[in-house]
Protein backbone atom coordinates (compact mmCIF):
# COMPACT_ATOMS: atom_id res chain seq x y z
CA UNK A 1 0.00 0.00 0.00
CA UNK A 2 1.27 3.39 -1.05
CA UNK A 3 2.80 5.34 1.97
CA UNK A 4 -0.45 8.40 2.66
CA UNK A 5 1.21 11.74 3.86
CA UNK A 6 -1.54 14.29 5.48
CA UNK A 7 -0.40 18.02 5.33
CA UNK A 8 -2.20 20.05 7.22
CA UNK A 9 -2.64 24.08 6.43
CA UNK A 10 -2.80 25.03 2.87
CA UNK A 11 -1.00 28.54 2.79
CA UNK A 12 1.72 29.43 0.89
CA UNK A 13 4.47 26.96 2.97
CA UNK A 14 1.77 24.05 3.29
CA UNK A 15 1.03 24.14 -0.99
CA UNK A 16 4.70 23.76 -0.94
CA UNK A 17 5.25 21.25 1.30
CA UNK A 18 2.95 19.26 -0.85
CA UNK A 19 4.31 20.03 -4.15
CA UNK A 20 7.56 19.38 -3.04
CA UNK A 21 6.05 16.03 -1.68
CA UNK A 22 4.64 15.29 -4.51
CA UNK A 23 7.42 16.05 -6.89
CA UNK A 24 9.65 13.45 -5.33
CA UNK A 25 6.44 10.99 -5.38
CA UNK A 26 6.94 9.88 -1.72
CA UNK A 27 3.02 8.55 -1.51
CA UNK A 28 -0.06 9.39 -1.86
CA UNK A 29 -0.26 13.44 -0.82
CA UNK A 30 -3.68 15.32 0.66
CA UNK A 31 -3.64 19.14 2.02
CA UNK A 32 -6.31 20.05 4.29
CA UNK A 33 -7.35 23.36 4.21
CA UNK A 34 -9.69 24.52 6.76
CA UNK A 35 -10.91 27.38 4.21
CA UNK A 36 -9.98 28.79 1.21
CA UNK A 37 -5.34 28.15 0.27
CA UNK A 38 -3.92 31.10 1.66
CA UNK A 39 -6.84 32.67 3.53
CA UNK A 40 -5.19 32.49 6.88
CA UNK A 41 -2.15 35.07 6.73
CA UNK A 42 -0.32 34.67 3.11
CA UNK A 43 -2.96 36.66 1.43
CA UNK A 44 -1.65 39.55 3.59
CA UNK A 45 2.23 38.88 3.15
CA UNK A 46 4.14 41.34 1.25
CA UNK A 47 5.58 39.59 -0.92
CA UNK A 48 9.22 40.41 -0.90
CA UNK A 49 11.82 37.87 -1.59
CA UNK A 50 15.25 39.11 -0.80
CA UNK A 51 18.65 37.01 -1.04
CA UNK A 52 21.50 38.36 1.74
CA UNK A 53 24.86 37.06 3.32
CA UNK A 54 23.94 34.70 6.17
CA UNK A 55 22.79 31.01 7.62
CA UNK A 56 18.62 31.59 6.51
CA UNK A 57 18.75 34.16 4.02
CA UNK A 58 21.63 32.76 1.72
CA UNK A 59 20.93 29.22 0.15
CA UNK A 60 17.34 29.18 1.02
CA UNK A 61 16.58 32.65 -1.07
CA UNK A 62 18.80 31.58 -3.79
CA UNK A 63 16.27 28.10 -4.05
CA UNK A 64 13.63 30.16 -4.03
CA UNK A 65 14.22 31.90 -6.92
CA UNK A 66 15.32 28.58 -8.83
CA UNK A 67 12.20 27.05 -7.55
CA UNK A 68 10.26 29.83 -8.87
CA UNK A 69 11.48 29.51 -12.52
CA UNK A 70 10.76 26.02 -12.64
CA UNK A 71 7.45 25.99 -10.60
CA UNK A 72 6.21 28.83 -13.71
CA UNK A 73 7.86 26.30 -16.22
CA UNK A 74 5.72 23.51 -14.85
CA UNK A 75 2.53 24.97 -13.88
CA UNK A 76 2.56 27.72 -16.43
CA UNK A 77 1.10 29.73 -13.30
CA UNK A 78 2.17 33.36 -13.09
CA UNK A 79 3.57 34.14 -9.45
CA UNK A 80 3.73 37.54 -9.94
CA UNK A 81 7.50 37.68 -9.84
CA UNK A 82 9.25 40.86 -10.27
CA UNK A 83 12.52 41.61 -10.19
CA UNK A 84 13.52 45.08 -8.78
CA UNK A 85 16.86 45.21 -6.22
CA UNK A 86 16.27 46.42 -2.83
CA UNK A 87 17.77 49.41 -1.27
CA UNK A 88 19.13 49.19 2.55
CA UNK A 89 19.61 52.14 3.83
CA UNK A 90 21.71 52.62 6.74
CA UNK A 91 22.40 56.32 9.16
CA UNK A 92 24.98 55.39 11.51
CA UNK A 93 28.29 53.56 11.50
CA UNK A 94 27.68 50.05 12.86
CA UNK A 95 24.84 49.54 10.01
CA UNK A 96 27.20 50.88 7.63
CA UNK A 97 29.92 48.46 8.22
CA UNK A 98 27.42 46.06 8.31
CA UNK A 99 26.33 46.63 4.88
CA UNK A 100 29.95 46.68 3.88
CA UNK A 101 30.39 43.50 5.32
CA UNK A 102 27.64 42.16 2.86
CA UNK A 103 29.13 43.80 0.02
CA UNK A 104 32.56 41.87 0.23
CA UNK A 105 30.83 38.68 0.69
CA UNK A 106 28.60 39.51 -2.55
CA UNK A 107 31.62 40.83 -4.19
CA UNK A 108 33.77 37.45 -3.46
CA UNK A 109 30.48 36.01 -5.11
CA UNK A 110 30.64 37.73 -8.37
CA UNK A 111 26.53 39.12 -7.15
CA UNK A 112 26.64 42.99 -8.66
CA UNK A 113 25.33 44.48 -5.82
CA UNK A 114 27.12 47.73 -4.41
CA UNK A 115 27.63 50.47 -1.94
CA UNK A 116 26.35 53.91 -2.84
CA UNK A 117 25.99 57.11 -1.28
CA UNK A 118 22.59 59.01 -0.18
CA UNK A 119 22.52 60.76 -3.75
CA UNK A 120 23.08 57.57 -5.65
CA UNK A 121 20.04 56.00 -3.75
CA UNK A 122 18.11 58.68 -4.85
CA UNK A 123 18.72 58.19 -7.73
CA UNK A 124 17.40 54.61 -7.78
CA UNK A 125 14.15 55.77 -5.61
CA UNK A 126 12.43 58.83 -7.00
CA UNK A 127 11.15 59.65 -3.62
CA UNK A 128 13.80 59.39 -0.66
CA UNK A 129 15.54 62.43 0.30
CA UNK A 130 19.33 62.20 -0.44
CA UNK A 131 20.42 63.73 2.71
CA UNK A 132 18.40 61.27 4.95
CA UNK A 133 20.73 58.30 4.68
CA UNK A 134 24.59 58.08 5.69
CA UNK A 135 24.23 55.65 3.02
CA UNK A 136 22.92 52.27 1.25
CA UNK A 137 23.75 49.28 -0.03
CA UNK A 138 21.92 48.21 -3.21
CA UNK A 139 21.46 44.44 -3.74
CA UNK A 140 19.88 43.01 -7.39
CA UNK A 141 19.06 39.91 -5.58
CA UNK A 142 16.00 41.24 -4.90
CA UNK A 143 11.72 41.28 -5.74
CA UNK A 144 8.51 40.17 -4.87
CA UNK A 145 5.96 37.48 -6.15
CA UNK A 146 2.23 37.91 -5.50
CA UNK A 147 1.76 35.47 -2.45
CA UNK A 148 -1.88 34.00 -4.08
CA UNK A 149 -0.62 33.64 -6.90
CA UNK A 150 2.65 31.70 -5.79
CA UNK A 151 0.36 29.66 -3.69
CA UNK A 152 -1.91 28.66 -6.60
CA UNK A 153 1.11 27.90 -8.62
CA UNK A 154 2.66 25.33 -6.08
CA UNK A 155 -1.27 23.88 -5.14
CA UNK A 156 -1.62 23.54 -9.45
CA UNK A 157 1.73 21.67 -9.16
CA UNK A 158 1.07 19.23 -6.43
CA UNK A 159 -2.25 18.61 -8.05
CA UNK A 160 -0.77 17.94 -11.74
CA UNK A 161 1.78 15.35 -9.52
CA UNK A 162 -1.31 13.54 -7.72
CA UNK A 163 -1.72 15.48 -4.60
CA UNK A 164 -5.18 15.71 -3.39
CA UNK A 165 -6.25 19.60 -1.92
CA UNK A 166 -9.35 19.44 0.56
CA UNK A 167 -10.86 23.34 0.87
CA UNK A 168 -13.59 24.09 3.66
CA UNK A 169 -12.00 20.88 5.38
CA UNK A 170 -10.71 21.95 8.89
CA UNK A 171 -8.14 19.46 11.22
CA UNK A 172 -10.14 19.07 14.34
CA UNK A 173 -7.17 16.71 15.94
CA UNK A 174 -4.48 14.11 15.06
CA UNK A 175 -4.73 10.64 16.02
CA UNK A 176 -1.99 9.20 17.77
CA UNK A 177 -1.96 5.42 18.98
CA UNK A 178 1.25 3.61 20.32
CA UNK A 179 3.44 6.50 19.88
CA UNK A 180 2.51 7.32 16.28
CA UNK A 181 0.65 8.99 14.34
CA UNK A 182 -2.46 7.48 12.65
CA UNK A 183 -4.19 10.51 11.14
CA UNK A 184 -5.52 13.33 11.10
CA UNK A 185 -9.72 14.10 12.46
CA UNK A 186 -11.47 16.59 10.41
CA UNK A 187 -14.85 18.72 10.29
CA UNK A 188 -16.03 16.26 6.89
CA UNK A 189 -13.83 13.06 7.21
CA UNK A 190 -11.38 11.02 9.22
CA UNK A 191 -8.42 10.89 6.79
CA UNK A 192 -5.81 8.17 7.92
CA UNK A 193 -2.02 8.85 7.80
CA UNK A 194 1.18 7.26 7.98
CA UNK A 195 3.09 11.01 8.04
CA UNK A 196 1.23 13.75 9.09
CA UNK A 197 2.89 17.55 8.39
CA UNK A 198 1.54 20.24 10.32
CA UNK A 199 1.94 23.54 8.46
CA UNK A 200 -0.77 25.23 9.98
CA UNK A 201 0.59 28.56 11.20
CA UNK A 202 -1.33 30.59 13.44
CA UNK A 203 -2.96 27.26 14.48
CA UNK A 204 -0.35 24.52 14.67
CA UNK A 205 0.37 25.09 18.53
CA UNK A 206 -3.28 24.64 19.15
CA UNK A 207 -2.91 20.83 16.95
CA UNK A 208 -0.07 20.09 18.89
CA UNK A 209 -1.01 21.16 22.58
CA UNK A 210 -4.02 18.71 22.32
CA UNK A 211 -1.25 15.71 21.75
CA UNK A 212 0.76 16.68 24.48
CA UNK A 213 3.35 19.03 22.19
CA UNK A 214 4.22 22.00 23.09
CA UNK A 215 5.66 24.45 19.79
CA UNK A 216 7.68 27.67 20.89
CA UNK A 217 5.43 29.91 18.67
CA UNK A 218 3.10 32.74 19.49
CA UNK A 219 1.19 35.31 17.17
CA UNK A 220 1.75 39.42 17.75
CA UNK A 221 0.02 41.61 15.09
CA UNK A 222 1.95 42.98 11.99
CA UNK A 223 1.29 45.56 10.08
CA UNK A 224 1.62 47.72 6.58
CA UNK A 225 -0.01 50.72 5.10
CA UNK A 226 -0.09 51.81 1.54
CA UNK A 227 0.28 55.29 0.79
CA UNK A 228 -1.26 57.17 -3.08
CA UNK A 229 2.27 59.01 -2.89
CA UNK A 230 2.74 62.12 -5.70
CA UNK A 231 4.44 61.08 -7.78
CA UNK A 232 3.41 57.45 -8.04
CA UNK A 233 6.23 54.83 -8.51
CA UNK A 234 7.21 53.26 -11.09
CA UNK A 235 6.59 48.72 -10.79
CA UNK A 236 10.65 48.71 -11.05
CA UNK A 237 11.80 50.86 -8.34
CA UNK A 238 14.02 48.89 -5.42
CA UNK A 239 11.95 48.36 -2.55
CA UNK A 240 13.70 49.24 0.84
CA UNK A 241 14.58 48.16 4.37
CA UNK A 242 15.98 50.68 6.95
CA UNK A 243 16.88 48.24 9.68
CA UNK A 244 18.13 51.09 12.25
CA UNK A 245 14.87 52.49 11.80
CA UNK A 246 12.61 49.09 12.07
CA UNK A 247 10.70 49.95 8.71
CA UNK A 248 10.63 48.01 5.28
CA UNK A 249 8.19 49.18 1.83
CA UNK A 250 7.80 49.25 -2.08
CA UNK A 251 5.81 50.42 -4.62
CA UNK A 252 2.43 48.72 -4.44
CA UNK A 253 -0.12 49.83 -7.94
CA UNK A 254 1.91 53.28 -7.93
CA UNK A 255 1.56 53.91 -4.69
CA UNK A 256 4.56 52.75 -1.44
CA UNK A 257 3.84 50.39 0.70
CA UNK A 258 5.64 50.93 4.08
CA UNK A 259 5.71 48.68 7.19
CA UNK A 260 7.37 48.32 10.65
CA UNK A 261 8.80 45.37 12.87
CA UNK A 262 7.18 46.79 16.24
CA UNK A 263 9.36 47.23 19.74
CA UNK A 264 7.01 45.47 22.20
CA UNK A 265 4.73 43.78 19.35
CA UNK A 266 0.93 43.31 20.65
CA UNK A 267 0.95 39.44 21.04
CA UNK A 268 -2.32 37.86 19.81
CA UNK A 269 -3.89 34.44 21.43
CA UNK A 270 -4.52 32.19 18.28
CA UNK A 271 -7.10 30.20 19.97
CA UNK A 272 -9.08 33.48 20.82
CA UNK A 273 -9.78 34.49 16.66
CA UNK A 274 -12.97 34.70 15.42
CA UNK A 275 -14.40 31.86 13.50
CA UNK A 276 -14.20 31.90 10.45
CA UNK A 277 -11.18 33.20 10.83
CA UNK A 278 -10.16 33.71 6.62
CA UNK A 279 -8.98 36.67 4.99
CA UNK A 280 -9.33 38.46 7.88
CA UNK A 281 -7.88 41.89 9.02
CA UNK A 282 -7.07 43.07 12.97
CA UNK A 283 -8.43 46.97 13.25
CA UNK A 284 -5.71 49.69 12.32
CA UNK A 285 -3.08 50.33 14.81
CA UNK A 286 -2.43 53.94 14.43
CA UNK A 287 -0.91 54.12 17.11
CA UNK A 288 1.36 52.02 16.56
CA UNK A 289 2.62 52.64 13.50
CA UNK A 290 2.59 56.49 14.25
CA UNK A 291 6.40 56.86 15.34
CA UNK A 292 7.77 54.51 12.50
CA UNK A 293 5.49 56.48 9.38
CA UNK A 294 7.31 59.56 11.13
CA UNK A 295 10.74 58.18 10.60
CA UNK A 296 9.59 57.16 6.74
CA UNK A 297 8.69 60.59 6.11
CA UNK A 298 11.97 61.62 7.26
CA UNK A 299 13.72 59.25 4.81
CA UNK A 300 10.63 59.75 1.76
CA UNK A 301 8.89 63.48 2.69
CA UNK A 302 6.31 62.82 -0.17
CA UNK A 303 4.62 60.49 2.59
CA UNK A 304 4.01 63.36 4.56
CA UNK A 305 0.99 64.74 2.53
CA UNK A 306 -0.15 61.03 0.90
CA UNK A 307 -3.18 59.39 1.25
CA UNK A 308 -3.40 56.59 3.58
CA UNK A 309 -5.12 54.04 1.12
CA UNK A 310 -5.22 51.00 2.92
CA UNK A 311 -4.52 50.01 6.50
CA UNK A 312 -3.11 46.24 6.77
CA UNK A 313 -3.18 45.05 10.38
CA UNK A 314 -2.95 41.15 10.11
CA UNK A 315 -1.37 38.02 12.99
CA UNK A 316 1.79 36.24 12.12
CA UNK A 317 3.57 33.75 14.12
CA UNK A 318 6.47 34.35 15.52
CA UNK A 319 9.67 31.85 17.33
CA UNK A 320 11.57 33.42 20.59
CA UNK A 321 14.84 33.15 18.03
CA UNK A 322 13.44 34.39 15.01
CA UNK A 323 14.07 30.66 13.39
CA UNK A 324 11.15 28.78 12.17
CA UNK A 325 10.21 25.50 13.83
CA UNK A 326 10.80 22.92 11.02
CA UNK A 327 11.42 18.97 11.59
CA UNK A 328 9.66 16.08 13.00
CA UNK A 329 8.44 15.49 16.92
CA UNK A 330 10.44 13.29 18.63
CA UNK A 331 7.78 11.72 20.95
CA UNK A 332 5.42 10.93 18.09
CA UNK A 333 6.95 9.14 14.97
CA UNK A 334 5.70 10.43 11.67
CA UNK A 335 4.79 13.82 12.77
CA UNK A 336 6.79 16.70 11.37
CA UNK A 337 6.42 20.63 11.80
CA UNK A 338 6.57 23.26 9.07
CA UNK A 339 5.24 26.40 10.95
CA UNK A 340 6.12 29.91 12.72
CA UNK A 341 7.75 31.60 9.34
CA UNK A 342 8.28 34.74 11.39
CA UNK A 343 6.87 36.98 8.99
CA UNK A 344 8.76 35.05 6.03
CA UNK A 345 6.29 32.56 4.68
CA UNK A 346 6.98 33.46 0.76
CA UNK A 347 10.75 33.58 1.72
CA UNK A 348 11.11 30.32 3.25
CA UNK A 349 8.27 28.63 1.59
CA UNK A 350 10.62 26.94 -1.24
CA UNK A 351 13.71 25.68 1.17
CA UNK A 352 11.17 24.89 4.04
CA UNK A 353 8.95 22.83 1.84
CA UNK A 354 12.67 20.74 0.60
CA UNK A 355 13.33 20.13 3.87
CA UNK A 356 10.14 18.54 4.72
CA UNK A 357 10.69 16.20 1.69
CA UNK A 358 14.07 15.41 1.94
CA UNK A 359 13.33 14.36 6.00
CA UNK A 360 10.15 12.13 5.09
CA UNK A 361 12.92 10.53 1.80
CA UNK A 362 15.43 9.83 4.50
CA UNK A 363 17.77 11.82 2.17
CA UNK A 364 20.60 14.09 3.00
CA UNK A 365 19.59 17.45 3.50
CA UNK A 366 20.07 20.28 1.30
CA UNK A 367 19.49 23.13 3.68
CA UNK A 368 21.04 22.79 7.37
CA UNK A 369 17.98 22.05 9.77
CA UNK A 370 19.32 21.57 13.25
CA UNK A 371 18.54 25.51 13.80
CA UNK A 372 14.53 25.18 12.74
CA UNK A 373 14.78 22.15 15.30
CA UNK A 374 10.97 22.26 16.41
CA UNK A 375 11.65 21.24 19.91
CA UNK A 376 15.22 22.94 20.47
CA UNK A 377 13.41 25.76 23.39
CA UNK A 378 12.56 22.22 25.06
CA UNK A 379 10.29 22.99 28.55
CA UNK A 380 10.17 26.70 27.63
CA UNK A 381 7.45 26.05 24.85
CA UNK A 382 4.64 25.03 27.79
CA UNK A 383 5.10 28.60 29.36
CA UNK A 384 2.40 31.49 28.44
CA UNK A 385 3.87 33.95 29.72
CA UNK A 386 7.98 33.78 28.83
CA UNK A 387 6.28 32.86 24.94
CA UNK A 388 4.56 36.02 25.00
CA UNK A 389 7.61 38.43 26.32
CA UNK A 390 9.90 37.09 23.79
CA UNK A 391 7.59 36.88 21.01
CA UNK A 392 6.68 40.51 22.00
CA UNK A 393 10.56 41.42 21.67
CA UNK A 394 11.74 39.01 18.92
CA UNK A 395 9.62 41.15 16.14
CA UNK A 396 12.09 43.93 16.16
CA UNK A 397 15.16 41.94 17.60
CA UNK A 398 15.00 39.53 15.28
CA UNK A 399 14.65 42.31 12.32
CA UNK A 400 17.35 44.08 13.39
CA UNK A 401 19.69 40.98 13.89
CA UNK A 402 18.88 39.72 10.85
CA UNK A 403 19.17 42.94 8.80
CA UNK A 404 22.15 44.47 10.34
Amino acid sequence: MARRIAVIGGGVVGCSVAWHLAQRELGEVVLIERDRLGSGTTWHSAGNLTWRPGLHHDATVLYAFETLKRLTAETEQDTGWLKTGRLFLAHEQPAIRRLEGYQEQATRRGIESRMITGKEAAGLHPLLAADSISAAWFNPLSGRVNPADLTAAYAKGARRRGARILENCRATGLTVRDGRVRGVATTTETIEADDVVVTAGLWSRALLTAVGVYLAQWATEHFYVIADVTPRLPRETPSFVAPEDLLYGREEVGGMMVGAFDENAKTIDSTGLPEPFAFTLFSPAWDKIAPYFEKAVTIFPALESAPIRRFVNGPESFTPDDVPLIGPISDIDGLYVCTAMNSGGVTYSAAAGHMIADLLAGAEPRFPVTAFAPERFGAKAKDVAWLEREISAVVSRGYRQTNL
